[in-house]
């Protein structure tokens, strides 16, 4: 059974893999700056200001919140899979621009060349981190979609190592170069992958769309009844709510819009105040900072990010197995107690640097690379994925396009005040303070996550919605809310043939969940916590059809 179902996911994975393609090709124009802006006058045969690099570095910040606005629209109209190639293809455009400065053409200004390039590396980053999570979302079944949402920080880690290794060995006409590969073998590969089953249901393309279904399934000629019940439950889920015409009102008003946007909000927030994108962008520098001119922490120069990198896109591979295991919630919690401790570590070494307590010793300079690697590869296992993958099933289809872009504007807007002025207040107030101001931002992330999300592992889409508007308990267990979702629990009794009594009650099993038949709090996933005299129901037919998750 577990092989059989294995074979049928090999084309959900095949269309995740390469749609994730697009991530990586993300962590290549983020990464990008860390290899090349210390030898950038170097390469460009002239003199580049400070100011100029911190623009440089912090452009794509600001192409990423427009891109997203521009995708909202994208979205809906092209759809989700077109809108991913048209990005790509965007983001090699803005590598050719890149690379012309290499050049050293005359009758160009290179930082300006530069300057346009990196703004519209941005604005692709930005739609890609807008639009990926809604197709992962959209084309995983309940099992797989938090497992599936998690690998972007795997392939985005892939991306950095990428940019950290190719840049140590090549020159900066060849990096651009180099950089292009991944996006080209994402246009090789997701060219073939099928759209969006929501999208298509959405555009009123049925026929489409179970062609979609039946081949992500990977559904025989004989399973049509399967894709035409996927299809419309897809259906169900548009119809709840089709009478919501404006999103930007439904947005705000609608309950469980309301919180799905405070949680995703909340989580971005958490994510950037970790100091990723710092640590990331100034992965050398940071080091550089912390010992000898020439050498990261004892390591030779360029090592030391190579080893963060790699920690980075290592421990992403942990992230589908943790959320398969144990849901999104715990993996975010232990993530935030980890990224506080490395800060906190972090932080601790450049007082006691200051103060000149222990300096010089080895293991006192490897201090800092250890608790980067520690802070990484807590960060990989919840923060840096989970939260895109949130956003991809917090929202229903009449405002994801609209909630999309407002979270991922909102992120790189974090992303780039972060990146622009965290050189001035270390400068400013010390190297210690915006790490301890980043720790103490990870033990509030912990805190918000520990209050407000929900667990949901065995959910629907539809399900999700459900618990965000209040309609169904987020404490219930899968089976109860199937059972709730089905109907009567007196029917499921009597198409048992097991018992029939007390149907005068049936119209309290649609009731509110306090007011709910007091026969159903026993249908449970463990039949051991059924009574004895009711171990007939659990075992019926018509029981588990009623309750299979």
């Amino acid at each position: 059974m577990s092989q059989q179902r294995q074979r049928s996911r090999l084309r959900l994975y095949l269309a995740a893999f390469s749609a994730n393609l697009s991530f990586t090709s993300c962590g290549c124009a983020m990464a990008w700056t860390s290899p090349v802006l210390d030898n950038l006058d170097k390469s460009l045969g002239m003199e580049v200001s400070t100011s100029s690099k911190s623009w440089i570095g912090s452009l794509i910040a600001v192409g990423a919140i427009c891109g997203p606005l521009m995708a909202n629209k994208l979205l809906d109209r092209v759809g989700r899979r077109w809108t991913l190639i048209l990005d790509v293809m965007l983001l090699i455009l803005s590598w050719v621009i890149v690379g012309l400065p290499g050049l050293r053409l005359t009758f160009v200004d290179p930082l300006s060349l530069l300057y346009f390039g990196r703004f519209l590396s941005g604005v692709a980053v930005g739609i890609i981190f807008m639009s990926l999570p809604v197709y992962i979302a959209e084309i995983s079944d309940v099992e797989s979609r938090g497992p599936l949402g998690s690998l972007n920080e795997l392939f985005i880690a892939f991306g950095f190592f990428f940019e950290y290794v190719f840049g140590s060995v090549t020159t900066y006409l060849q990096l651009a170069m180099a950089s292009t590969a991944i996006p080209l073998l994402f246009l090789a590969t997701f060219w073939w992958m099928p759209e969006s089953p929501h999208f298509l249901v959405m555009r009123g393309r049925k026929a489409e769309a179970l062609k979609a279904i039946k081949w992500i399934r990977n559904y025989g000629d004989d399973e049509d009844a399967a894709a035409e019940k996927e299809a419309q439950e897809i259906q169900a889920l548009l119809d709840d709510t089709k009478d919501q015409s404006s999103p930007c009102r439904d947005l705000v008003m609608v309950k469980g819009n309301r919180r799905a946007l405070l949680i995703s909000c909340g989580l971005i927030f958490a994510q950037q105040f970790t100091g990723i994108n710092v640590v990331q962008f100034y992965t050398q520098s940071i080091l550089e900072d912390s010992s000898k001119p020439q050498q990261a922490s004892g390591l030779p120069t360029g090592v030391a990010p190579m080893l963060v990198g790699g920690t980075q896109f290592f421990s992403s591979i942990l992230t589908p197995i943790a959320t398969r295991l144990f849901g999104i919630k715990i993996p975010l919690l232990l993530s935030a107690l980890g990224a506080a401790i490395g800060q906190g570590a972090l932080g601790i070494y450049f007082v006691l640097s200051d103060m000149e307590e222990g300096h010089g010793s080895v293991a006192f300079e490897l201090i800092p690379v250890i608790s980067m690697v520690f802070f990484m590869a807590s960060f990989c296992i919840g923060l840096g994925p989970l939260p895109w993958a949130v956003m991809g099933e917090m929202f229903p289809p009449n405002v994801k396009a609209l909630s999309s872009s407002v979270v991922s504007s909102f992120c790189f807007l974090l992303t780039f005040i972060l990146t622009k002025f965290f050189k001035i207040v270390s400068d400013e107030y010390g190297r210690h303070s915006p790490i301890f101001f980043f720790a103490f931002c990870c033990f509030f992330g912990l805190i918000f996550i520990a209050l407000t999300i929900p667990d949901t592992r065995g959910m629907t889409l539809q399900e999700i919605q459900d618990v965000l508007n209040g309609r169904t308990h987020r404490c219930q267990s899968p089976a109860v809310r199937r059972v709730t979702q089905t109907g009567s629990m007196i029917q499921i009794i009597m198409r048992s043939g097991l018992l029939v009594e007390q149907p005068d009650h049936s119209k309290n099993l649609l009731a509110s969940e306090e007011e709910q038949h007091p026969m159903i709090p026993m249908i449970t996933d463990n039949k051991h916590e059924l009574p004895a005299k009711h171990t007939a129901i659990y075992n019926s037919k018509a029981y588990k059809e009623a309750t299979k998750v």
